[in-house]
């Protein structure tokens, strides 16, 4: 895990130093509860900021969440590659545990708090059509018997419409074998979101939604409000 950890770090800075790079979207985010592919993560309100820099048809975006109760916080770095109508991108997830050690270039086995994630997906296109992402996590994520990576894998589709004049997702993930989300093929994320965001003649606008997300392998329920300030 160091090599691709380390590998990861270096495409970064190089990105950063030989790219003309500009800020494509800064927005940030307050969430009643953060749900991530069916799991609830945190115990309560959750705070997701956002940033993202460009240059042609790359990407580099810094997202990170936390909770006034610090029962969940996390950093995320991601940079990505587009080419229509997909997009490439490799998540580096770095989620620190509370009242304990945390140091963010431990990459030790068992004690670092970072994984790494490879996605494709077409999300970027502009029309309402059928939308989908397939996700593989590559490090950091092991059998805690065998210390052997498990691969998780996630696979998602979404179909965007509007009815009057509100954005309207329906969404549904699977897992197809066992890993990190279920210890057999599983359906873990189905749910429908409803959105609209609010132009108020200002440099930004406010973004509101409220989603019904179903996790049916482990029988989770969860109804999540979200509003914002994008840039």
């Amino acid at each position: 895990m160091l090599r691709v950890i380390l590998a990861f770090l270096c495409f970064s800075i190089t990105f950063f130093t030989y790219s003309q790079v500009r800020i494509s979207s800064a927005e940030i985010f307050i969430q009643s509860r953060h749900v991530w592919r069916g799991s609830q993560l945190g115990n309560d309100i959750a705070i997701e900021p956002s940033l993202t820099f460009a240059c042609n048809r790359f990407s580099f975006n810094v997202w990170a969440a936390i909770t006034p109760d610090n029962s969940y916080s996390e950093i995320d770095l991601i940079p990505s590659y587009s080419f229509n109508p997909f997009k490439l991108s490799l998540l580096n997830y770095y989620n620190p545990v509370h009242d304990d050690v945390n140091r963010y270039l431990n990459f030790k086995q068992g004690k670092s708090r970072h994984s790494l994630e490879l996605t494709l997906d077409n999300y970027s296109v502009e029309k309402k059509r059928l939308k989908w992402m397939v996700g593989t996590f590559l490090a950091g994520d092991r059998n805690q018997i065998t210390g052997k990576s498990l691969y998780s894998t996630y696979l998602e589709t979404r179909y965007p419409f509007t009815v009057w004049l509100i954005d309207v997702e329906p969404f549904a993930g699977i897992t197809p074998f066992r890993g990190y989300y279920a210890d057999k093929f599983a359906v873990i994320h189905t749910g429908i979101s409803f959105g609209k965001e609010f132009d108020l003649k200002l440099p930004f606008k406010v973004p509101l939604n409220i989603s019904y997300i179903s996790n049916p392998y482990t029988q989770n329920n969860f109804i999540i409000f979200c509003v914002g300030v994008k840039i």
